[in-house]
């Protein structure tokens, strides 16, 4: 059951009255818990984190998304004590093209 492999992204958490949004909201769910698991295994240390303890530590934060004419969407992260974590998986230094964002590219840069 989808309920009991995504633990803190949860669909009940979504409310639905039509039966199309269920299914958008089932696919976010899943797409969501894919997101937490990628970036945990992305940074040294917390692989085996819980998607909450991942958001909590690396996703909650301040900052701001620039949108630039070169085709770059710039994510600048204020500072916080895991930037050095974040760091260190060199999440910064691949600049990956999102395709169904018209080949934007994307960059994060950090305080």
């Amino acid at each position: 059951m989808l309920g009991s492999s995504v633990n803190f992204f949860h669909l009940d958490c979504l409310s639905s009255e039509v039966r199309l949004n269920v299914d958008l909201d089932t696919v976010l769910t899943v797409l969501g818990k894919g997101c937490y698991r990628w970036l945990a295994n992305q940074v040294h240390g917390f692989d085996l984190s819980k998607p909450k303890a991942v958001y909590r530590k690396f996703v909650e934060t301040s900052g701001a998304v620039e949108i630039e004419s070169g085709r770059r969407l710039v994510v600048y992260l204020d500072r916080r004590s895991h930037n050095p974590i974040l760091r260190e998986a060199q999440l910064d230094k691949d600049r990956i093209k999102i395709p169904w964002l018209a080949n934007h590219r994307l960059e994060f840069v950090f305080s």
